[in-house]
């Protein structure tokens, strides 16, 4: 009994002393691309994010290729996400779904689109295939939700059906309004989805840093119709908590977030372990409003600036005045439009540490500890 006891002590402590959840951001330019394992018994659950634009493909199909075979000799992802139609999000998602070569398995794929026609005479492009190429066909479809939308329902979350022992996903984001905002406008946001847009001017970057006065501007917030189509949700798995937001609207966030912590009892705000920043830090997205509501001691900003010159300087002070201190601020590139954060000095004068990738395109690897 003893020695069994001891054995058992040994494995907790094994268990302990593995992350419950590792989170990593592949270099995916301006967008997102994010794989996340965390350990289920003997196995590895694999849930994969975006794909990024174009160009990140080649890294992804790498740190793809290094997933060992199951004894079907297949590499499995048990949720692919897809979060909205974006270039930066989608870009390499129908050369994926049909590289072969990778012997991949879904569990299921999440992606809405319309599977019928949007207005009259508007019929190309409709449907998971047509966007994510013909390979696409073959492919789990929004199996959790009976093959129909990834939305919300009227108490602005939704619980996910889950195996036993599988990490628990809540939905926070598409709302069925948002949803069908981005139906309405289907055709027309179609055809960008496929061509990455023009850089656009960058905006200045501020020479003094004013953490309070930046926190307290006044933006607008994102309206986008692709970006609140965004599938967004919390994953929680051994007491480790993550939210992952993709473009997510904040307010949708925010409402969603509040509704869920007062259904479990959690005084606001809510300290959650790791969270993606929405729509890559843009001011539009991180908004105090949202900031009041959860604590977070880490914090991804997933892009490289080209394009859309995010992240903003707003959205990181606002972070950083409404953050705990200490908190970890990890950027997956090292930019003029990050590097402003990089100095020692305003690190301990705000009380924040930031991270940087140990080499330019490498993976930027988060591991967030298990608690039970």
């Amino acid at each position: 009994m003893a020695s069994l006891a001891l054995r058992l002590a040994a494995n907790l402590q094994i268990a302990m002393n593995t992350p419950a959840i590792t989170v990593e951001a592949l270099p995916a330019g301006y967008g997102d691309c994010l794989l996340i394992s965390c350990p289920v018994g003997a196995r590895t659950w694999r849930l994969l994010i975006d794909t990024g634009p174009d160009e990140c493909l080649p890294a992804l199909v790498e740190r793809l290729k290094a997933i060992p075979l199951n004894a079907q000799g297949r590499r499995r992802i048990d949720l692919a996400v897809i979060s909205h139609m974006d270039h930066d999000h989608i870009g390499g998602a129908a050369r994926l779904f049909a590289d072969t070569s990778l012997k991949l398995e879904f569990g299921d794929v999440w992606f809405n689109a319309p599977n019928r026609p949007v207005a009259r005479g508007v019929r190309e492009g409709i449907g998971l295939a047509a966007v994510l190429g013909a390979d696409a066909r073959g492919l789990p479809w929004n199996l959790a939700y009976g093959g129909q939308d990834v939305v919300t329902g009227p108490d602005l979350f939704g619980e996910v059906p889950r195996k036993r022992g599988e990490p628990r996903i809540t939905l926070l984001s598409p709302t069925r309004l948002t949803l069908d905002e981005l139906y309405r406008v289907w055709a027309k946001e179609l055809p960008k989805v496929k061509v990455p847009p023009d850089p656009a001017p960058l905006a200045t970057t501020r020479s003094a840093l004013d953490v309070e006065a930046l926190a307290r501007s006044v933006t607008p917030e994102d309206r986008a119709p692709a970006n609140g189509s965004s599938i967004a949700f919390l994953l929680e798995h051994r007491g480790a908590t993550a939210l992952l937001t993709a473009d997510a609207f904040p307010s949708v966030l925010q409402r969603a977030l509040a509704a869920l912590a007062a259904s479990r009892r959690e005084t606001l705000p809510w300290t959650l372990d790791f969270m993606k920043l929405s729509h890559h830090g843009s001011q539009a997205n991180t908004t105090n409003t949202l900031l009041d509501t959860i604590r977070a001691p880490r914090v991804l900003v997933s892009t490289s600036g080209a394009i859309f010159g995010h992240p903003d300087q707003v959205g990181i002070a606002r972070v950083i005045a409404r953050g705990p201190q200490g908190s970890e601020i990890w950027f997956n590139f090292k930019t003029t439009r990050t590097e402003v954060w990089a100095p020692e000095s305003i690190q301990a004068r705000y009380g924040y540490v930031a991270r940087f990738p140990a080499a330019a395109g490498s993976i930027t690897t988060i591991h967030l500890p298990a608690k039970v």
